[in-house]
């Protein structure tokens, strides 16, 4: 009936556990000892301005269903750091950076520092372990947006004699010198970020999206970046502006993402909302999505760091989350030369995102890259172009439209080659459709293989687009084309409805 995913100092993240995609049946109303607290109709939900070490006892009310009421304790703090005793004014214009830093610098293990209502402008925040953040509803931070005052993330660093490199920095898939993210953490443990507050990049101030693919003394900070950090936990906040991608965790382990808000300007340059990238063990649940390239992105980096520092992404849970007006709903690839392996989306709600499940990858990144075990099950689509897409030709990078990129002739399968193998497509809803279903292009010298589609109900608006589903060169777009398939095998289409006029080309 429901699941309490976290509880911390200040509040607690619940679940409803049900079919349903992010919404729950209706509006229901939320009680705390007795007091109407909100209402609302999500499956997941954040109560992040409580009272520390109190019990409260929680009754849902919820029309024509049986209530739900269950007991809850919040967490008790050892330590209370305040940012403002250490001169932090919250003003959005005096820099706050040093009374931030030093507050969190100098907390114990297992303290909370507290950052309340105000705007606090800032360089960047550095993390420490075993102390958590809260941003109580009201706080913001917002970062500087002087290329010259913030602080230059070195791609890495290499010991004495140059037989160890350490990396701090990725951007798109190598190792490049970045400005810091407005919150970093390095090699740290056991932090949890969470409240009501808000990250604001400032993206949209500034010169960020001018050129946003130059890199200006260096490559734009994203509003989080987590480098081989382990146990750490974000919820309740919402992030947005961010100068390119919003969340960005690398070589990360056991990290989870609950209830966030992350927001981007539709046409905004790169600014995905999260991706985990060489990560293990990833929660992503009951988050809200609404960006200007991919809403979720998992990625593992290009050719160099899979010869170099080879870590895939793998068993990554995607549960009750809301996707709109991406370029992608869920997305693997491209950057994905050490592989992605299990990944779970489910109970989620796509609403006019260019694609929902996306795939792509193409010839160079690799035999490591391989794409293994993806099960989309339980989703809701609605006014998506297109629903499902496994490109193997993808055309972007400075080589991506090379002859051996793009040629759909078979050739020689070697050490660059990558895979892509066992994807579960069951139970999907998709109405409003204005592009196709389901797109599959694999490579002819290693086809995409062990596909199901199974069970699906795939219904085509009267408005259709006409265009390739895929980035991907030398593919004439097809008038009302529904499901396309090339270079497949044993790929499996049972049980699906379709309703509406479409083209089936390789069913």
């Amino acid at each position: 009936m429901y699941k309490i995913l976290t509880t911390t100092a200040f509040g607690f993240v619940f679940e409803l556990e049900n079919m349903q995609c992010y919404y729950t049946d209706g509006i229901y109303d939320m009680y705390l000892n007795g007091e109407k607290y909100l209402t609302t109709d999500k499956n997941v939900v954040s109560l992040m301005s409580l009272k520390s070490d109190t019990h409260y006892k929680v009754l849902i009310k919820r029309k024509s269903l049986n209530d739900i009421s269950f007991d809850v304790k919040t967490k008790k703090l050892e330590y209370l750091i305040n940012i403002k005793d250490y001169n932090a004014t919250g003003d959005g214009l005096t820099d706050d950076t040093s009374a931030i830093n030093l507050a969190i610098y100098t907390a114990p293990a297992g303290a909370t520092v507290l950052i309340p209502k105000g705007d606090y402008l800032v360089d960047q925040i550095l993390l420490k372990s075993g102390v958590d953040i809260y941003l109580a509803r009201g706080a913001v931070l917002c970062q500087n947006t002087d290329r010259k005052k913030l602080a230059i993330l070195k791609a890495y660093q290499k010991n004495h004699d140059h037989s160890r490199v350490e990396i701090n920095a990725s951007w798109e898939g190598h190792p490049l010198d970045s400005f810091c993210s407005l919150i970093y953490g390095k090699n740290v443990e056991n932090v949890h970020i969470y409240g009501e507050g808000m990250l604001d990049g400032n993206g949209s101030i500034g010169d960020f999206w001018v050129n946003p693919k130059v890199k200006n003394m260096a490559f734009r900070p994203r509003n989080m970046f987590l480098i081989h950090c382990k146990n750490i936990e974000v919820s309740g906040i919402i992030s947005m502006n961010s100068a390119s991608w919003n969340i960005h965790p690398m070589y990360c382990e056991n990290i989870t993402f609950r209830a966030l808000s992350i927001e981007s300007i539709a046409d905004s340059p790169n600014t995905d909302g999260l991706n985990p990238e060489s990560c293990e063990n990833v929660e992503i649940i009951g988050c809200h999505f609404s960006v200007g390239d991919d809403c979720i992105a998992i990625k593992s980096g290009k050719y160099y760091m899979s010869v170099a520092h080879y870590r895939p992404s793998k068993h990554i849970i995607i549960r009750n989350c809301l996707m709109e007006n991406g370029h992608g709903g869920v997305v693997v690839g491209s950057e994905i030369a050490c592989g992605v392996y299990d990944v779970s989306v489910t109970q989620c709600l796509f609403r006019e995102t260019d694609r929902g499940l996306r795939i792509k990858t193409r010839r160079g990144r690799g035999e490591r890259s391989v794409v293994d075990g993806i099960k989309f099950e339980n989703v809701q689509m609605d006014r998506l172009k297109h629903c499902f897409v496994i490109n193997m030709f993808y055309h972007c990078d400075p080589d991506g439209k090379s002859d051996a990129v793009k040629s759909k002739t078979i050739t020689v399968k070697d050490e660059m080659t990558p895979t892509v193998k066992n994807i579960i497509v069951t139970d999907v809803t998709a109405t409003n459709i204005t592009g196709s279903a389901a797109f599959i292009y694999g490579l002819p010298e290693n086809k995409v293989s062990h596909i199901e589609v199974i069970n699906n109900s795939f219904g085509f608006s009267e408005t259709r687009i006409t265009e390739c589903p895929a980035m991907m060169c030398d593919f004439d777009p097809i008038e009302k084309l529904g499901i396309y398939i090339e270079n497949g095998e044993d790929i499996t289409f049972t049980g699906n409805k379709v309703k509406g006029e479409c083209v089936m080309i390789g069913v």
